[in-house]
């Protein structure tokens, strides 16, 4: 590929690192301790329970939604042996900008707002879900991707249908709008965006090392 645009795939790399600083700086203004198990992600963007940190867990997701757009469509760069696979690379390119457009919603609509907020963060964690099945299928035999990327996406899709089966349940039926869950269900949710966060990392890094 041209040299010129090979920054572009460090993308997924830059949006990790930027999703983690902003979120980990907001946990440290959190007035109050903080548990990776029992406090869903989301609170750290609740301006009554983080009044100091809200702000910057919403840009921060906001600025990574942005960062992700660009990454996404470079996905187009790889090459495409067959029809289908080109056809599932235009549906994986779909989907992570829609996934990358409710990553921005969640920061635009916080907890405060909780049913827009939940609408755009269950877009994320079904998109993602989706996303690193079809991507992996459609580059697992190409001579550039990786398999790392793959047992790592494996791992990814494993804990994202754990957190979401769990969800489903009747008995969690209300969790997403508890602030003070009794049983340990946002660590899911911590686990599985981080996986699917470490996953895009890996596979910029996979694009960046192999010049896609």
């Amino acid at each position: 590929m041209n040299s010129k645009w090979l920054f572009l795939n460090l993308f997924g790399l830059i949006a990790l690192l930027t999703f983690t600083v902003f979120t980990f700086i907001s946990v440290a203004l959190y007035p109050i301790p903080y548990s990776l198990l029992y406090d869903w992600q989301s609170n750290l963007g609740n301006i009554t329970l983080n009044p100091s940190g809200a702000l910057l867990f919403n840009w921060g997701c906001i600025i990574t939604g942005l960062i992700l757009i660009p990454f996404i469509i470079t996905f187009y760069r790889w090459n495409k042996a067959s029809q289908w696979r080109k056809i599932l690379l235009i549906l994986v390119i779909i989907l992570g900008v829609f996934a990358a457009i409710s990553l921005i919603g969640v920061g635009l609509f916080p907890e405060t707002h909780i049913k827009l907020h939940v609408l755009a963060a269950t877009s994320v964690f079904e998109s993602m879900f989706f996303i690193i099945i079809l991507l992996t299928i459609t580059f697992y035999k190409h001579p550039k991707f990786m398999h790392l990327v793959a047992y790592w996406g494996i791992l990814a899709v494993l804990i994202d249908g754990t957190f979401m089966i769990t969800l489903s349940l009747p008995k969690y039926h209300n969790a997403l709008a508890g602030f003070h869950p009794t049983v340990p269900i946002p660590g899911l949710e911590w686990a599985a965006i981080y996986s699917s966060m470490i996953w895009i990392g890996l596979l910029s890094y996979n694009m960046y090392k192999n010049r896609v």
